[in-house]
């Protein structure tokens, strides 16, 4: 096998783990019909054997360091799929099947920009190519069960590495259109030996996730980590986990997961979409370390989930805070596994004018924020003046930069984008640096996220901070949805106004007369809170705030779309 391992490690572990453990269980994909469980597994064996004969066919029909686009459904062929692409050096595109109007326009968008030569569906799926057609390249259709044993070929090779790309991960979109990030196999190793020092993954026990493989968290913690460590890997749908939360949690009780992770609504919707009755016979002792990444980390919804779940055995120290992002491949920081994570309430003022100053434990008010931790291994992060480009110190509010082996070479075929994003300079400092667009502080050695730059809101000469005000209209209306509200600002040519949008739980959630007052104690309370009145304040039905695929909040998008008309409101005022 002619390879170099420093630069194609991931596919070089899962060679390696075929040798010497080729019957233990690589991966195992849960799928659910109703109440019933059925597992698919993989050994090391097969799924490098099918990975080889995968990147086999990819030989015959593209050349070395081709764009490959997966668009496997989440699951065992996903994971063969990328590991081909790996195996025969072509650069993979890890993309999701069509499913509707704004998925099939999203999927055009990035297959455009990526132009692969080959596109992976897996078997029987002829929707893609139906809704896709001719921009999806050549297709090629994985075996219909890919864990299933094959007749004995000549073994698997991984070839060279001609080029320095492994894949192409197509950001999310909340701030812009969906754009391509240069992920190097150095920039891959990197983070996965991060994660391998920052959690320890315990080999006794496996690694759960419900991310979906396309997105970074799901591709490199959900998917590569277990391969690249050899423990288990276990994964659900996506689908599956917001059908029935509870099936993320029994995953964990059964399968002894020591690490799982995911966004905080993920979180929120395992308290409040699941019963006593379903929790009853949960045994979460096993979990070390909850990760909640990908958007901002609401203090409450790690309290309100050790309480929902300690009597099943969680701790409050497994929940692991972190920062990052996918032009950093993942990870930028991360709390100490063995710490309860830490939460201070700042003065909303003295941030809104670029100051953090903590308040007293026992404060009533002011935001509550949870510190992301400390740089991975080898990270650098610090806080800039965005306009200066000089670093600011500990306790003032600026642009997070980040330089490292794990941070990407910049956005496929965009060098003006590429120059600034990835190529800042740090005034008394060498090298390049990566401008995140998000807005933190440093404080007691942690850092603490504020927001995106460009979410800010300004009005009357004040910086508001989307976040904050979004978790006071929660506060103060169980009847809207859990992070489905948005703030922003908008300027109408008179003035700045603050706009806020909200989704009810439900559209029978408020009695239409009762409609008015609701958003009447909305605003009242941002008021009261914020020192500042929203110009607008708009209740609609469920599903109506546009989320990116990981499901952010696209606030720019629902800007777009209030000052357009289309967010068909029920109530405003």
């Amino acid at each position: 096998m002619t390879t170099s391992p420093t630069r194609n490690s991931l596919a070089v572990r899962v060679a390696a783990w075929s040798e010497s453990r080729p019957e233990s269980v690589a991966y195992t994909h849960l799928r659910y019909r109703m109440h019933e469980r059925t597992p698919s597994t993989v050994t090391y064996a097969r799924l490098h054997a099918a990975a080889g004969e995968l990147a086999d066919r990819l030989r015959g029909i593209s050349a070395p360091g081709d764009r490959v686009a997966i668009l496997c459904a989440h699951g065992l062929d996903y994971a063969v799929a990328f590991l081909a692409c790996l195996y025969s050096n072509r650069i993979a595109v890890p993309l999701f099947p069509p499913a509707g109007p704004r998925n099939r326009e999203r999927l055009h968008g990035v297959l455009a920009d990526a132009r692969p030569t080959v596109s992976l569906l897996s078997h029987g799926d002829s929707t893609s190519s139906a809704m896709l057609g001719p921009v999806l390249g050549q297709v090629l259709a994985l075996a219909s069960d890919v864990a299933a044993p094959s007749m004995p070929s000549a073994p698997p090779t991984i070839d060279p590495i001609h080029g320095e790309l492994a894949y192409l991960q197509y950001t999310s979109g909340s701030t812009q259109a969906p754009t391509g990030v240069r992920v190097t196999h150095a920039n891959m190793t990197t983070a996965l030996e991060q994660l391998c020092h920052a959690l320890h993954p315990a080999p006794d026990k496996s690694i759960l996730t419900w991310l979906p493989f396309f997105h970074d968290m799901g591709l490199i913690l959900g998917m590569s980590l277990p391969l690249y460590c050899g423990v288990l890997g276990v994964t659900l749908s996506p689908s599956d986990f917001v059908k029935r939360p509870i099936r993320w949690l029994e995953a964990a009780s059964d399968y002894r997961a020591g690490i799982t992770g995911g966004p905080n609504f993920g979180i929120t919707l395992a308290v409040s979409s699941t019963t006593p009755q379903e929790r009853a016979a949960l045994d979460l002792s096993g979990l070390d370390l909850l990760l909640n990444g990908s958007e901002p980390v609401r203090a409450d919804t790690l309290a309100e989930f050790t309480a929902t779940f300690a009597d099943h055995g969680f701790r409050h120290t497994a929940h692991t805070p972190g920062f990052g992002l996918a032009e950093a491949t993942l990870t930028v920081t991360i709390c100490d596994p063995h710490s309860a994570p830490t939460v201070h309430r700042f003065d909303r003022s003295a941030l809104a004018d670029g100051r953090a100053i903590a308040l007293p434990a026992d404060a009533l008010c002011g935001p509550e924020l949870v510190g992301c931790g400390t740089p991975a291994e080898g990270q650098q992060v610090r806080v800039v003046d965005p306009t200066e480009g000089v670093e600011l110190p500990a306790g003032r509010v600026g642009e997070i930069w980040v330089a490292g082996a794990n941070v990407c070479d910049g956005y496929y075929g965009r060098p003006d984008a590429t120059a600034a994003t990835f190529h800042a300079t740090l005034a008394g400092h060498d090298g390049s640096w990566l401008r995140t667009g998000d807005l933190g502080f440093l404080f007691e050695n942690q850092l603490y996220i504020a927001g995106r730059r460009k979410d800010v809101i300004v009005v009357d000469g004040r910086n508001h901070y989307p976040a904050d005000i979004e978790a006071t209209v929660e506060s103060c209306a169980p009847e809207v949805r859990p992070g489905h509200v948005t703030a922003f600002g908008h300027d109408d040519g008179r003035r700045a106004d603050l706009v806020v949008v909200a989704e009810l739980t439900s559209v029978d959630a408020v009695a239409p007369e009762e409609l008015s007052a609701l958003a009447r104690r909305i605003r009242t309370a941002v008021a009261v809170a914020h020192e500042v009145m929203p110009g607008a304040v708009m209740l609609v039905e469920p599903g109506r705030i546009p989320k990116t695929t990981s499901g952010k909040l696209r606030r720019g998008e629902c800007r777009a779309r209030y000052i357009a008309g289309q967010l068909a409101p029920i109530a405003v005022i």
